[in-house]
């Protein structure tokens, strides 16, 4: 259980200073829509947790265990850089009302981003796919599900300094990591 666990904490923090949040708010505040964004942001985490749990799942067997604390630091540090460097993506002058265009856009924003990487690193580390993705995936949820209900709301959060603690936490871990290896 810990896999599920540390999983849901990291991604949910990941997602909270990240810019997928961000963009579901901004979508919720624009198009005004509560159901259809809700069932996308279902399939978007369960579908981007599952994916970077199986790519843990195939690529753990490759590395030999004196490898893995220094892929997961590696997988760690590009998610906290990726918090650090990226900030959330400027409003949409007409966003897309296509469910399926948001829909790919916040899966491959789920597998890309911090969350991504922080699912693959601990699936790695713990061993325990399956309990990584679901935790990451009820971690996105949360943080998403908050994102719609806040809808334009969601900008008065202190993202920056979020990202900035977020970011620097999952760097600190990073080096920790590497260095307690």
């Amino acid at each position: 259980m810990p896999a599920f666990f540390l999983t849901f904490i990291a991604v949910a923090f990941a997602m909270l200073a990240g810019r997928d949040a961000s963009r579901v708010a901004r979508l919720r505040a624009t198009l005004g829509w509560g159901g259809p964004l809700l069932v996308t942001v279902l399939l978007a985490a369960f579908a981007g947790a599952t994916l970077a749990a199986w790519i843990a799942g195939e690529l753990a067997p490759l590395i030999p265990p004196q490898f893995k604390p220094a892929v997961v630091a590696v997988a760690l540090g590009l998610a906290g850089l990726e918090v650090l460097l990226r900030a959330a993506p400027k409003e949409a002058k007409e966003p897309t009302r296509s469910m399926g265009a948001i829909t790919l856009v916040l899966l491959l924003g789920m597998v890309t981003d911090a969350s991504g990487f922080t699912i693959l690193s601990l699936a790695i580390a713990t061993g325990e796919p399956l309990l990584a993705a679901a935790g990451g995936a009820l971690g996105a949820l949360v943080v998403l599900v908050g994102a719609i209900l806040a809808g334009e709301d969601w900008q008065a959060l202190p993202l920056k300094m979020l990202r900035l603690v977020v970011g620097c936490g999952l760097v600190l871990a990073a080096v920790l990591t590497f260095l307690l290896a």
